[in-house]
């Protein structure tokens, strides 16, 4: 079996909002190593902003939990960062671009997430677009009354006829990146 860092899958790209299939696969990167990501993203700048999309996931993610992955979704493949094997100095590779306004994070439900970047490894994370707010704010603006402890779930959103198309074709890389971290694991 090949070591995680050199590992790639495939994952079939998703479906288009109108529901036929993509004709194209996109590659998943294990990474270990900052070499291993995009140099557009290690060195962001003004002259080539990126949108990607972005999660973290963890042990108890937050200020006291563990970061373990950090999934990075590019329009060409997707980065699946691993924490702890790459250790802190992975981490701190990546911090250039959490923190740069000429990247966009797209991401759902931030909270935990920049918590746990900010306490563990002094990341501040810019420019995020998080899909849990915007769709409250879409919500309030549509003259929903919000109550407290309103929460969408990024399953919920995907499931909401709304914005299926909309947003879908934005988060549901995350999926992908689920599906294809858990069959990692089992290989």
């Amino acid at each position: 079996m090949a070591s995680s860092s050199s590992h790639q899958a495939r994952g079939p790209f998703p479906s288009d909002p109108g529901g036929k299939p993509l004709d194209h696969e996109v590659p998943i990167r294990v990474v270990t190593e900052p070499s291993q990501l995009p140099v557009e993203f290690l060195n962001p700048s003004a002259a080539k902003q990126l949108i990607i999309g972005f999660d973290c996931e963890g042990v108890n993610l937050c200020r006291h939990g563990a970061l373990c992955i950090m999934q990075l979704a590019f329009p060409d493949a997707i980065y699946l960062v691993d924490a702890i094997k790459g250790g802190e100095s992975l981490i701190e590779a990546c911090k250039p671009a959490l923190e740069s306004s000429y990247i966009t994070k797209v991401i759902h439900d931030c909270k935990r997430d920049s918590e746990a970047l900010y306490f563990q490894f002094g990341i501040r994370l810019h420019n995020v677009v998080d899909t849990q707010i915007a769709y409250s704010l879409i919500e309030e603006q549509e003259g929903r009354i919000r109550l407290p402890g309103d929460y969408i779930s990024f399953v919920g959103l995907l499931a909401d006829p709304r914005y299926c198309g909309t947003l879908y074709s934005v988060v549901s890389i995350f999926i992908i990146c689920f599906w294809s971290y858990s069959l990692i694991i089992v290989m």
